[in-house]
């Protein structure tokens, strides 16, 4: 058996005006995924446990089938392991985002969505400038998501850095940004390496490029998500199936690492709605030959949300349901010894531009999943299939191991 877990970064969403009263995936077309709970089985699930914040580190590590409350030790440290990065004791990974401070407001925690290219020279230009003077080295992400390792020092212990109150970018997107900065015992140290590579920053020839170009240049950074090494229990000790995982993002293809599975890497893979679908389905179909399990991880509907954009929501959905889950349907058909699972991670919602708690639908088909009576895939319809799985990291558990053939045994 073959097993294809489909996940559409954020996609999930509260009904909207703009919409008619329907979310973003009941207002997108969507036949393909339509066609998974038409052929298979559809609910809801919960990723995000009770008291934890909701984001892609702890809704992406539940769909992956590992419990939050017991393996999460933060969001930056699961990125740190897809770049190669160890962890010493005295160490904390920090995510540090490239973000587009204006008049106060956080106006963009994408700078811009900036290349890679054009982000690994001001990285470049940050640890020539900052890593003399500040006990912290930087690593380049993927465009604007990058990892500052932080040693602990009398600025900070490690337990200090672990307990800052950092607060996400994306959660405060056109907002004042001066009430949302570092907070706790290690917050001088982090606030001043911030104000340290604003001045790095501006006069960096990359920004002024950008600003010539009429584009949004990178004027801080922004530490957040900061965390420990991770350790998961191997994939093929816990589900009995080698894997493979793709995405544009190291938080997703960290947990891979940390989870002992194959991490593919897609040239044109960005986290937007301009990645490289195809590269993906080909990198998963070959994957398919000597694995049993895939993780493909489209990031867009999520960023879309971010930017409080219900028209490019839509998009990413649709681009997602007919370039990634379309090509596993005609997979599904010449093999029938598959199973599908399409989902996303958490709610992203348009109208605060943020994540949210709650269940979120899931649809399965494929080899050995009964046909529930439920027809198109979306969130109220999901909720009609009467299916709901609490504790949220248990859906994988169901979709590889002991699915059974009455889908309401599932609840």
């Amino acid at each position: 058996m073959k097993y294809i877990v489909l996940l559409g970064d954020g996609m999930a969403d509260h009904p909207l005006e703009a919409c008619g009263g329907r979310t973003a995936i009941e207002a997108a077309n969507t036949p393909n995924m339509d066609r998974i709970a038409d052929l298979g089985c559809s609910g809801l699930f919960c990723p995000i446990p009770e008291g934890m914040p909701p984001g892609s580190d702890v809704g992406n590590l539940s769909v992956f089938g590992y419990n939050p409350l017991e393996n999460f030790s933060g969001r930056a440290a699961i990125e740190a392991a897809n770049q190669g990065i160890t962890l010493a004791e005295d160490e904390v990974a920090f995510r540090c985002n490239l973000v587009s401070l204006n008049d106060g407001t956080m106006e963009d925690f994408t700078s811009g969505h900036i290349t890679t290219d054009e982000a690994r020279l001001l990285v470049d230009a940050l640890n020539e400038a900052l890593a003399p003077r500040f006990p912290v080295v930087f690593h380049t992400g993927v465009s604007y998501r990058h990892t500052g390792v932080v040693k602990a020092s009398p600025a900070g212990t490690v337990e200090d850095l672990v307990a800052a109150a950092c607060e996400p970018p994306h959660n405060i997107t056109g907002q004042a940004y001066a009430p949302h900065l570092p907070k706790g015992v290690a917050a001088g140290l982090l606030r001043d390496l911030m104000d340290a590579s604003v001045p790095v920053l501006r006069d960096h020839p990359v920004n002024r490029s950008r600003i010539a170009q009429g584009k949004l240049p990178a004027t801080s950074l922004w530490p957040w998500g900061q965390g420990r090494a991770l350790t998961l229990e191997p994939y093929v000790e816990r589900f009995g199936v080698t894997g493979a995982v793709i995405s544009a993002v190291d938080l997703v293809k960290g947990i891979g690492v940390c989870a002992g599975l194959e991490v593919l890497n897609v040239p044109g893979a960005t986290g937007w709605i301009d990645t490289n679908y195809e590269g993906k389905v080909a990198a998963a179909l070959s994957a398919l030959g000597r694995h049993d399990f895939v993780y493909l991880h489209v990031e867009a509907p999520d960023e879309a949300a971010h930017q409080g954009s219900v028209e490019l929501k839509i998009q990413a959905i649709e681009e997602f349901d007919a370039r990634i889950v379309g090509p596993f349907l005609t997979y599904l058909e010449t093999h029938p010894d598959t199973r599908l699972l399409a989902a996303p991670d958490h709610f992203t919602l348009i109208s605060t531009k943020t994540h949210a708690s709650g269940p979120v639908p899931f649809a399965m088909c494929g080899g050995g999943i009964g046909r529930d009576a439920v027809r198109q895939y979306g969130e109220r319809a999901a909720a009609e299939g009467g299916i709901l799985i609490a504790r949220g990291h248990e859906l994988v558990r169901h979709f590889i191991k002991d699915h059974p053939l009455d889908p309401a045994a599932l609840a």
